[in-house]
């Protein structure tokens, strides 16, 4: 994909899939999450996150997240459902998934200058668009093999000239 086709381009992830547990054991279940889908949609990054009962299958619970980036996505993952639900399991079949979609307004594409090896490096992390840097701190970007100071430099600065700014350094 050419450089000018990925411009204004993001990744998010997406989760999704089913759970199986007896048709009686259902909705208690499904009940047993409402705190963890409170909790997963008050969380930064949180795009969408549900778990339902399946209309047609009783003893099926659909699992469908989406999340900004990866980062928020694993800063909100636990260990997985409580040692009581998942003995009620019969079955799981959910999986994380990379979707590209496209920013909403005018693309702000990576600038030319910050070189070929700087490019690489954000584009193999998703970052395609100068809005996806908004989730990235500076310090983070610095470790990347390929981004060194001088692109730093002019991401910070084409950052600038769109009122945006890398994350705030967590302390």
């Amino acid at each position: 994909m050419s450089r000018q086709r990925c411009a204004g381009l993001f990744v998010v992830i997406i989760v999704a899939g089913t759970l199986t547990v007896r048709p009686d054991d259902r909705d208690a279940y499904v009940e047993g999450c409402r705190i963890v889908v409170e909790q997963a949609r008050a969380a930064a990054g949180c795009l969408d996150f549900a778990i339902t009962a399946d209309p047609l299958e009783p003893g099926r619970i659909r699992v469908f997240e989406r999340w900004g980036t990866r980062a928020e996505l694993e800063a909100f993952r636990g260990s997985g459902p409580a040692a009581e639900q998942a003995a009620v399991l019969l079955a799981v079949d959910v999986a994380e998934y990379d979707a590209v979609r496209t920013h909403e307004g005018t693309p702000l594409p990576l600038p030319a200058s910050i070189g070929a090896p700087a490019s690489s490096a954000l584009l193999g992390r998703g970052i395609r668009d100068l809005r996806d840097l908004t989730q990235v701190t500076e310090r983070e970007l610095r470790s990347w093999h390929g981004v060194g100071p001088k692109a730093t430099s002019r991401l910070r600065d084409a950052l600038a000239e769109h009122d945006l700014a890398f994350a705030p350094t967590q302390p």
